[in-house]
């Protein structure tokens, strides 16, 4: 994960925004980086000062003479438009003949342009991305607000933020940008149901791709690998090891299969995990050992009986 990620997650567990997963792994996480802990030490000290200041509530009429103002500077400045700016400029190098010819050359351009735009034809590939609000409309949510300065005095104010801006996306499934965009979801939607139809489409690449390895961007098969060991929900977790056998026997795969063979608590994943390995398949690999070891420990000591079977048989051939 990277690190620019435990830097946001670092404010919003200050406001126990995180979910469970996301907290285990920040923790983790500032155990090894001292960076982060320094800036989360800053941020709790910030957050109990903030926290016991009194906050002084604003005059209705100043607010509505603010917001007067901002519509009059608006207004004004679109009634200043570019084409009196442009014709100023010219005005002052160019004689008006000039004028004339350079204004039909534009005029002809502009058709140009225009017909170019309303007949071209689109590309299929494409990704239509529509803002569906703009901030003033008011449909944005602004998130992650951060103080940085403020003037008792004048009631001058500077902080920063973000805006969230609901975004329409049509495309084809198979296209790289959709894929990172459901990739992103399957790691941090907190809806399991969005999770699942997530790693589902996915998973439809992997089936129009048979007889190869698909050809996943690292996002996608990281996102799946993540989902498979820490997401919170089993339907999610079978469904990203189902399409995460189709990259095997990629080494980050083959880890994170033994991995769920090592602690996953659901025999029925463990089951898939352990059937999806094929001994003979990693024999000059070096992931090859780590299979081994893994497989000689569970024909020894899993509680499930099938699991113990399936390792020994496996573990018996490849020894003929």
């Amino acid at each position: 994960m990277k690190h620019k990620q435990f830097e946001e997650w670092l404010q919003l567990s200050l406001y126990q925004e995180l979910s469970e997963q996301e907290r285990v792994l920040l923790d983790n996480h500032l155990t090894t980086c001292e960076r982060c802990r320094r800036d989360f030490d800053e941020l709790e000290k910030l957050h109990s000062t903030l926290a016991h200041r009194r906050s002084v509530a604003a005059q209705e009429s100043l607010l509505l003479d603010a917001r007067r103002n901002l519509r009059l500077r608006v207004h004004a400045k679109a009634q200043k438009s570019l084409w009196g700016e442009v014709k100023n400029v010219l005005d002052g190098i160019l004689t008006p003949p000039a004028q004339v010819t350079l204004g039909g050359i534009a005029m002809i351009a502009i058709g140009i342009l225009v017909g170019y735009l309303v007949f071209k034809a689109p590309s299929e590939k494409s990704l239509a991305f529509k803002q569906t609000a703009a901030m003033e409309a008011g449909e944005s949510q602004i998130t992650n607000i951060r103080f940085l300065d403020r003037d008792a005095q004048t009631g001058d104010v500077e902080f920063t933020f973000e805006t969230l801006t609901p975004v329409r996306i049509r495309g084809n499934v198979n296209d790289d940008r959709i894929q990172k965009v459901l990739a992103r979801a399957l790691v941090s939607d907190l809806n399991a149901g969005n999770r699942l139809r997530a790693v589902n489409m996915i998973g439809t690449q992997t089936g129009q791709r048979q007889n190869r390895v698909p050809g996943f961007d690292t996002e996608v098969k990281s996102a799946l690998v993540t989902a498979l060991l820490h997401d919170r929900n089993l339907g999610v977790r079978k469904e990203a090891l189902s399409v995460l056998r189709n990259y095997l026997p990629d080494p980050v795969v083959v880890r994170a299969f033994l991995n769920v063979l090592a602690n996953e608590k659901n025999t029925g994943l463990k089951i898939a995990a352990i059937n999806s390995l094929d001994l003979t398949t990693y024999e000059n690999q070096p992931v090859n050992r780590e299979i081994l070891e893994m497989f000689k420990n569970k024909a020894q000591s899993d509680d499930n009986n099938y699991i113990r079977i399936k390792a020994k048989t496996a573990l018996q051939e490849i020894q003929q």
